[in-house]
Parts: C-alpha cells; sequence; structure tokens
C-alpha cells in the first residue's frame, strides 16, 4: 500500500477533486480492510466518483500483469481517519 498525493495528472483529481489516494498491488484483504472501515466511517459505498471516497482498479498493469487497486479520498482528514480505524 502507498499513500498518494492527487494531482492534475489524475482523473479524479481534475474531474472529482480527490487529493490523495491509497493504491495497492491489487485487490486483497489489506484493502478489503480499508475499504470496510471507509463503508463504516464515512457512511458510503465508494460506488460513485462524486463522493468522498471512490474504490477502483486502475488501468496499467504492473509487469507482473496485476492491475493496481486505488482508493482516492476528496479530503486528506477522511484517509487519516480510516488509516487510524484499521487495526
Amino acid at each position: 500500500m502507498k499513500i498518494i498525493k492527487l494531482n492534475r495528472r489524475f482523473k479524479q483529481f481534475k474531474e472529482h477533486g480527490h487529493t490523495v489516494a491509497l493504491r495497492f498491488d491489487g485487490y486483497g484483504s489489506e484493502s478489503q480492510a480499508m475499504e470496510k472501515v471507509c463503508r463504516e466511517k464515512l457512511k458510503s459505498h465508494g460506488w460513485l466518483r462524486d463522493h468522498n471516497w471512490y474504490s477502483y482498479y486502475g488501468d496499467r498493469p504492473s509487469p507482473d500483469c496485476i492491475r493496481p487497486y486505488w482508493i482516492t479520498f476528496r479530503n486528506e482528514e477522511d484517509l487519516t481517519l480510516v488509516l487510524l480505524s484499521v487495526g
């Protein structure tokens, strides 16, 4: 997992105002745990790009042919809450 500050190169930043993201090497138990906390704490499901957080698969696979999995947040405070809440 990596924390990435989004800028104008990222579509979520340009079109939907998300400023920070978590990047995972594929979908797994770590990303599932983060999504569960996001649903509980932020009171939305992450299905719509215009909400406070959104999760999706990236376009470009790594050399191992694994597509990255992203969870983006509109506010940095939401990411901090999620990271502190994950056990």
